[in-house]
């Protein structure tokens, strides 16, 4: 090896050794800058409400054991005599396609969405 080779390897290890740190460094800064940002953004959203929610489906109440639960009704749909919702049953029935031995493509297929059933 001649001494030029040498002599230019020295020149560059120090490029080598701050280009990553420096791009590592940028990352960093980039990273906090996002948590910090994120914080702010946070900090702008409204207050959720003080007042107590409705424990809709709570299987039971606080301090309640299970066998008082199972025996009292409580669970989805027994939310204190609240009117709620209810339950709907739909089932996905699928579409019919012609017997004739072709291949479809998934274009060909069409939409998959839930109807009420018959």
């Amino acid at each position: 090896m001649s001494a030029y080779a040498v002599e230019l390897a020295a020149d560059r290890d120090l490029l080598i050794g701050t280009g990553p740190l420096v791009v590592g460094l940028v990352i960093v800064v980039l990273c906090v800058a996002a948590v910090w940002w994120g914080i702010r953004l946070r900090a702008r959203e409204p207050m959720a409400s003080r007042r107590s929610q409705p424990r809709s489906g709570a299987w039971q109440e606080p301090g309640e054991t299970d066998r008082a639960a199972r025996e009292s009704g409580h669970g989805p749909g027994h939310q204190n005599g609240d009117d709620g919702v209810g339950y709907v049953t739909e089932h996905r029935e699928p579409d019919a396609l012609p017997r004739d031995g072709a291949r479809r493509r998934p274009h060909e297929l069409g939409g998959s969405g839930t109807r009420e059933s018959d």
